[in-house]
């Protein structure tokens, strides 16, 4: 397998690396634990190893931080490990804490990345002198280089005990990034924040390549039309919000117009109908929010509910 070239940071000759004396441990080597490890490793931090019920994902990121793969079992990380990333789908965070806990000695920091879920699930930690951290990237990462290079810089949500989130940010800081504390009971609403702002993005480009389909174009055409439209509307929502950079159809109140989106869709894309009601209907009401009048809303409104 060939392993997938990343950039490096250098320092200064000279510096002090500044998690010297730290000893950090992964279960788990996905896309997150991949890139926290790469970063943890460049900014001096100790690395007891890497764990992963797939032999080859862990050979893989020992390689991309430059180390000799061996194959270590989870309780000796958490035997070894100052702070110990439990780098693992949200399903099995629990059941790997509940099998490694007695092994993390007093004061250890257990870390979990999820967004949706907060430090309720290490159970028996704080009788066992174990203090928490949940780390989550606000960031898209779609491979182990493209992770690697896209953390820096990025906003992070945290929650955990004092030592716990002392740690998490001063790892944030180290980053480059920004964190932001969200507290359990409301990581599940933050989430689904998150999926508003991205993976409802694909969803989106998804629907208007199949639109393209059927009108003869090829995907790749199709995303190179509209790249240069898809950022500038980016571009605009995050630099003046998104009611305020407002544009389209509904903005202007062109009934006509969406009229005959709804008729195009019917004949000839069914399935999109829905889809295509449901965000127009939000765009409705950010319309109002903007101005346009209670009568152009009204018939908005009547159109896409009949």
């Amino acid at each position: 397998m060939r392993k997938p070239k990343v950039s490096t940071h250098k320092r200064p000759a000279g510096s002090k690396a500044p998690g010297r004396g730290l000893r950090v441990g992964f279960i788990g080597a996905g896309r997150v634990g991949s890139a926290l490890a790469w970063h943890c490793k460049r900014l001096g931090y100790s690395i007891t190893g890497i764990s992963d019920k797939m032999p080859k994902q862990a050979w893989v990121v020992y390689g991309l931080l430059k180390m000799s793969y061996r194959k270590v079992r989870p309780s000796a990380l958490a035997e070894a490990s100052d702070v110990l990333f439990l780098s693992v789908p949200d399903r099995h965070i629990e059941p790997v804490f509940v099998a490694i806990r007695r092994w993390l000695k007093h004061g250890a920091i257990v870390v979990h990345c999820s967004g949706v879920l907060g430090v309720e699930v290490f159970k028996g930690a704080a009788a066992q002198g174990v203090e928490t951290l949940a780390l989550h990237p606000i960031q898209s990462l779609s491979s182990h280089a493209q992770a690697i290079r896209a953390l820096p810089g990025s906003s992070f949500a945290i929650e955990g005990t004092r030592p716990g989130v002392a740690f998490g940010r001063r790892l944030v800081r180290q980053l480059k990034g920004s964190s932001v504390v969200i507290a359990g009971p409301d990581r599940p609403l933050y989430h689904a924040m998150c999926v508003f702002a991205s993976n409802f993005e694909n969803v989106l480009l998804d629907s208007a390549e199949g639109v393209g389909a059927r009108l003869g174009l090829r995907k790749r055409r199709v995303r190179k039309m509209l790249a240069p439209l898809m950022r500038t509307v980016l571009e605009n929502a995050v630099n003046y919000g998104a009611l305020a950079s407002l544009t389209g159809p509904v903005r202007r109140g062109d009934t006509g117009t969406v009229r005959q989106h709804l008729e195009a869709l019917a004949t000839r894309m069914p399935e999109l109908l829905p889809l295509y009601r449901a965000c127009s209907l939000h765009l409705v009401e950010m319309a109002r929010r903007q101005g346009l009048g209670a009568a152009a809303v009204a018939e908005m409104r009547t159109l896409l509910r009949d």
